[in-house]
């Protein structure tokens, strides 16, 4: 029989988006060149590279891979990745984000974990700085949680800094938020993002273009920009340098024809020049969570903030938030308790998330009001 029918076009399409070197633009060559995926299987390397339009060397790497040994390890691939509760969308699926179908490079594929019910949500996204001030990471998690309680899922990149606050702040508000990898969707980057990651497996979804074992890559994370911009109606950067990723996720957004806001901040402060020229630039300024409803008056949204129902507490969680009362120390938690330090601030990250307390620069903690 030989490999013809081993694979449909769906799972052809999964493969050569995870052959390394074969990027969108072979795939688009290839699909709109062929009536049916499944006649590459037939071909030989000039010839697909005749037929298609893509270069001989890539066409050659593409043949010498569509064997059916290779074949049958990605199928065995693609039912482990199912196991791992990996989800794998294809630009052709019911389920892919209709947002990201409208601007120029869609990825044919994506690769998730978690509510895909959220790709069907109004989501608005928040970038920044790897290195924020404090200024910087109170109006993340203010402007997330505040976001959050209309009813917004929450897109950023899970990068350090302004991505994660953003991430925290909708997750502290029992609001959905989305992250955006720029490598495998099982490979957690940066290490000390387990956390978080894991809440958001819980309670949003993460997704990545990259095929699973992936690691970081420079490059990568450039390219993943535009679909944090691509899922959302809007974009607000909170803090950027003048050389900051995040305004190259800004000029995505603009380039998709989707809202861009900017915080502004001091003039001395170079987190802030950033998003200080975007406004100069023509982003809209924003100082509170109105600005940026205002501008999607289409789109209906309530606040959720009188309907909370009172968070429960764990037994560790209920010992340690009655310590706080003012400010105090982890390391002080940590001798009054027969607990390791990891142990306690798995437990002072949780009451964190169930917005009880909040983290104070130097190791300390206080209750919220």
């Amino acid at each position: 029989m030989g490999i013809v029918g081993l694979v449909n076009d769906r799972e052809l399409l999964i493969y050569l988006h995870s052959l390394n070197g074969v990027g969108s633009r072979t795939i688009n060559k290839i699909l709109a060149n062929l009536t049916t995926l499944n006649e590459i299987l037939d071909f030989q390397p000039l010839e697909l590279s005749m037929k298609t339009g893509i270069d001989f060397k890539v066409a050659e790497k593409i043949v010498n891979q569509l064997n059916e040994r290779d074949l049958l390890d990605f199928l065995d691939r693609l039912n482990e990745w199912g196991k791992l509760g990996i989800d794998v969308i294809t630009f052709h699926d019911q389920a892919y984000p209709e947002m990201l179908k409208e601007i120029a490079q869609p990825s044919w594929v994506l690769f998730t974990r978690g509510d895909l019910g959220l790709f069907q949500t109004p989501s608005i996204s928040i970038v920044g700085t790897r290195n924020p001030t404090p200024y910087g990471r109170m109006v993340a998690e203010q402007l997330a949680k505040d976001l959050s309680e209309y009813g917004w899922v929450i897109t950023s990149g899970m990068a350090r800094g302004i991505d994660r606050f953003a991430h925290e702040g909708a997750l502290k508000s029992d609001g959905k938020t989305i992250a955006v990898l720029g490598n495998g969707i099982d490979v957690i980057y940066p290490k000390e993002n387990k956390k978080i990651y894991e809440a958001i497996i819980e309670k949003g979804l993460i997704v990545s273009e990259y095929p699973p074992g992936t690691q970081p890559h420079p490059g990568f994370f450039p390219q993943r920009n535009r679909i944090i911009s691509g899922l959302t109606y809007g974009t607000i950067v909170v803090e950027a340098s003048l050389r900051s990723g995040s305004l190259i996720t800004a000029q995505y957004a603009l380039e998709q024809s989707r809202e861009v806001f900017a915080v502004p901040g001091p003039i001395t402060s170079k987190q802030s020049f950033g998003t200080n020229a975007l406004i100069k630039q023509g982003a809209k300024c924003i100082q509170e969570v109105n600005d940026i409803l205002e501008e999607f008056p289409y789109l209906k949204f309530s606040s959720r903030k009188d309907s909370k129902l009172e968070v429960q507490l764990s037994e560790s969680e209920e010992k340690i938030y009655s310590m706080i009362h003012a400010q105090i120390h982890i390391n002080e938690i940590i001798d009054l308790l027969s607990l390791t330090l990891s142990e306690v601030y798995e437990i002072l990250l949780s009451l964190q998330l169930k917005d009880k307390i909040k983290q104070l620069p130097g190791g300390f903690y206080m209750r919220k009001n």
